[in-house]
């Protein structure tokens, strides 16, 4: 009987999950959220590639862009800590959901803040760029 009881009740409440993306996210406090790059202030030192512990960070010297891949990502804050010009901050929001693996490319010859998105391979083979 409890069980009818419990299925009865929770017929009527109010759902536990939100509808994101269509409803806005309700982002805990303590969360870090997503790196962002402040491109006009990279001075390209690597520094954030070599500490990140996944390997999500790539650096392009010559075509001055920072690509980080987002589901590999684990906020974990240590790129953002260890560089020397605070190009790199936490931000407490999240990416859009997408149904492939992305990258987020920053590069000096876009607005501050905005990236492109580069869709990746699920298995191997050539990457797409939007």
């Amino acid at each position: 009987m409890s069980m009818l009881t419990s299925s009865l009740k929770n017929l009527f409440r109010r759902p536990f999950t939100t509808r994101y993306p269509h409803a806005p996210a309700d982002i805990p406090p303590g969360n870090r959220g997503r790196v962002m790059w402040d491109m006009e202030k990279c001075i390209f030192c690597r520094r954030c590639e070599r500490s990140c512990p996944t390997n999500a960070i790539t650096t392009n010297k010559e075509a001055k862009t920072q690509r980080v891949v987002r589901n590999r990502c684990i906020a974990c804050n240590v790129c953002v800590e260890v560089c020397p010009t605070q190009t790199l901050s936490m931000v407490a929001e999240y990416s859009k959901p997408d149904v492939a693996p992305v990258a987020h490319v920053f590069s000096v010859d876009l607005p501050r803040h905005e990236y492109r998105v580069e869709h990746l391979p699920k298995h191997g083979g050539k990457k797409d760029a939007e």
